[in-house]
């Protein structure tokens, strides 16, 4: 594995480049913030250029460009079908924009009826809360107070009170927060055993664990899928709603517009089939392309490989951040990972502001990390355990003013396949020299945003920015 985890770091683009630090010197940068966005695989971009050259349109041109842009595209459904294990009989792969565009794609589609109910968990992203709220009927499963994991029984007993009335469970197949993994094929089985469907938000599943759809016979087969390009090494912007053809093919689509439709007059419109029933508007063709790549090169590499090497970061993390003063950690925090998970570690200082740590860490150690809730609010306030409304509405008519400063938060440690042991040391030694010795430098709050800032210091951004460079040619 460590053969393989060496090609690995030549594949991803932008790992050996230096950033400046607020004393002066230069570093490489330690990234940490996998959970957000991850770096590309680096063959990606010269196959975009490449490409560029063919680029056009797709669907119904006669020209050899268009043609080869729609067998191209069309390939892609396929490859990324092939990577989250769709039974092509059943599932059809729709792309879009990200997550957040699928799910609530799926979320204008599913039309609930009056009694009906979505049955979701408190762990999730807000992408698969949000939505839900304008369909209808929702419902919400608890986490446990110990590590932060969905309560499976108590899941069982929310299908029990709201029997054939759940028409779909929307559960995370990782936290963003945690790295927390629900028991998803446990969870489709209880699903379809009710009569539900399932939808699983994998944006922060698919790039670290295999993922198997199923087929429509089996009772732990997934439904619904959806996930992002960016957490997956793949730049320009696409993802993946994937479902039941037949569901797609019924009513009207979540988003209407040219290339999803046979014909239309001025009072009548008959639509497609899916997958282009659901695709309206020119696609993002490099997005789909770049996509489609990754998920070949993570085959490549092996999904179980990637399993392995994150394991074991993961471990050595959680035994390692366990040692420095000062820092506490939240949900799962066995390092034996008797429960597996994915490497997302929520921490917080007990003598810093989360924002401070992580500027802190961005400014002088060139470790670039993430604060705050991360879209995850309510699972955030769950874990912290704050059950005083008085102190939530405290908050809210903080924020209301304009001021987001000391809101509760966490830095979060997110690690992606390329990350290694060494960066695990670097940033506990750059914690502990944080939480004993104190910054180098001293910040200021700006409370409008929350967001700390070393005094008399000011990053070079402008010299890094491709625009300001093409506009002095």
């Amino acid at each position: 594995m460590a053969a393989v985890l060496a090609d690995i770091r030549e594949m991803i683009a932008g790992l050996d480049r230096e950033v400046p630090l607020l004393n002066g010197t230069r570093r490489p940068y330690v990234n940490l913030d996998n959970a957000a966005t991850t770096p590309p695989f680096r063959e990606i971009l010269p196959m975009i250029h490449q490409f560029s050259e063919w680029y056009s349109s797709i669907h119904r041109g006669t020209g050899f460009k268009s043609l080869l842009s729609t067998q191209v595209y069309d390939r892609c459904r396929e490859v990324v079908g092939e990577f989250v294990g769709i039974d092509p009989d059943y599932h059809v792969v729709i792309f879009c924009q990200n997550t957040t565009d699928a799910i609530n794609r799926l979320c204008r589609r599913l039309r609930l009826k009056r009694d009906e109910v979505v049955l979701t968990t408190v762990m999730e992203h807000h992408s698969n809360l949000l939505p839900w709220r304008l369909a209808g009927n929702v419902d919400y499963v608890r986490i446990k107070s110990d590590n932060g994991s969905l309560d499976v029984e108590h899941f069982e007993a929310k299908m029990r009170e709201h029997e054939g009335k759940v028409k779909i469970v929307a559960v995370t197949g990782a936290s963003n927060t945690t790295g927390c993994m629900p028991p998803i094929k446990q969870l489709a089985r209880m699903a379809h055993a009710h009569g539900a469907y399932i939808l699983v938000d994998a944006a922060q599943l698919v790039a670290h664990r295999p993922i198997v759809m199923g087929r429509a016979d089996d009772p732990e087969h997934i439904d619904f899928l959806a996930f992002s390009a960016h957490k997956m090494y793949a730049p320009f912007g696409a993802g993946v709603l994937i479902g039941p053809q037949d569901f797609f093919n019924e009513g009207t689509p979540g988003l209407v517009g040219g290339g999803a439709v046979e014909l239309v007059t001025l009072g009548e419109v008959e639509w497609t089939v899916a997958p282009e029933r659901e695709e309206a508007g020119t696609p993002n063709l490099m997005g789909v392309l770049a996509l489609a790549r990754a998920t070949q090169i993570l085959r490549r590499i092996g999904m179980e490989n990637v399993a392995e090497h994150e394991r074991g970061l993961i471990k050595y993390a959680l035994r390692r951040l366990q040692k420095v003063p000062g820092i506490r950690m939240y949900g799962e925090r066995d390092h034996t990972l008797h429960c597996d998970r994915v490497g997302v570690i929520p921490i917080v200082a007990d003598e810093f502001d989360h924002g401070l740590l992580a500027a802190i860490l961005g400014y002088e150690w060139g470790i670039g990390v993430r604060h705050g809730c991360f879209c995850a609010q309510p699972y955030v306030r769950q874990l912290f355990e704050m059950e005083d409304d008085g102190q939530f509405s405290k908050f809210l008519r903080q924020v209301r003013e304009g001021d987001r400063s000391n809101l509760p938060g966490f830095v979060r440690i997110s690690l992606g396949i390329y990350n290694t042991i060494e960066e695990i040391d670097y940033l506990a030694a750059a914690l502990e020299s944080i939480t004993t010795r104190g910054p180098q430098g001293r910040y200021v709050l700006d409370r409008a945003t929350g967001e700390y800032s070393p005094i008399g210091y000011t990053l070079p951004l402008d010299a890094y920015d491709p625009l300001r460079a093409a506009a002095s040619l």
